[in-house]
């Protein structure tokens, strides 16, 4: 009888010990859910004072859900439109109708889908080679560009053609170019930023 009450006592506390742990775990489930929800809700909002309705926020989100699952490189959402790399080096801008974003910060070299600075952009500040593919600019979409980095510093522009090939080159200080008509147009794959 004693045996049995020892095991009755055992069985009792594991079982309190797992509903703890899933409770634990629910719990922890629920507090990432509301982040998930502040986050979105917060992006909502800056799509709103964007001037954008309901449904373009919403429409927009998807598609900057997609763009964050195509970029191969570790990032998250930091705006409603806007995916920085964790560590800093880029941010994908997704284009917003009716909104345009011309702007590229100084020290940086931003490229865009679109000519004459439309579409989406992708903005770069450390110097390295960036493979267009891993943030999202994909099938050679690149079609303008501004160099705004420090007066001098060259950017370097590639195609791959089994190894990488340089098309051209561009220095700065705010050099900036639409690339629309131009044999380069839809065919960059690499950058060289400096």
């Amino acid at each position: 009888m004693k045996f049995r009450s020892q095991i009755t006592k055992r069985v009792s506390v594991l079982l309190c010990v797992m509903a703890l742990a899933a409770g634990a775990g629910s719990a922890a489930a629920a507090a990432t859910d509301r982040t998930t929800q502040s986050a979105e809700s917060k992006y909502a909002a800056q799509a709103k004072a964007a001037g954008l309705s309901s449904r373009q926020a919403a429409q927009l989100q998807d598609r900057v859900d997609a763009k964050l699952a195509d970029i191969k490189v570790p990032a998250e959402q930091v705006g409603y439109n806007e995916i920085r790399a964790k560590d800093g080096s880029a941010i994908v801008t997704v284009s917003v109708p009716g909104v345009a974003d011309t702007s590229c910060t100084y020290e940086w070299l931003c490229l865009w889908t679109g000519p004459n600075w439309t579409g989406s952009k992708v903005s770069f500040t450390k110097c390295q080679d960036y493979d267009l593919n891993d943030y999202s600019f994909n099938n050679d979409t690149l079609t303008s560009y501004k160099n705004n980095q420090t007066t001098g510093t060259v950017a370097r522009f590639y195609n791959w053609e089994g190894r990488k090939v340089y098309k051209f080159g561009s220095t700065a200080y705010h050099t900036e170019d639409s690339l629309a008509n131009t044999p380069w147009d839809n065919m960059i794959d690499i950058v060289d930023v400096c």
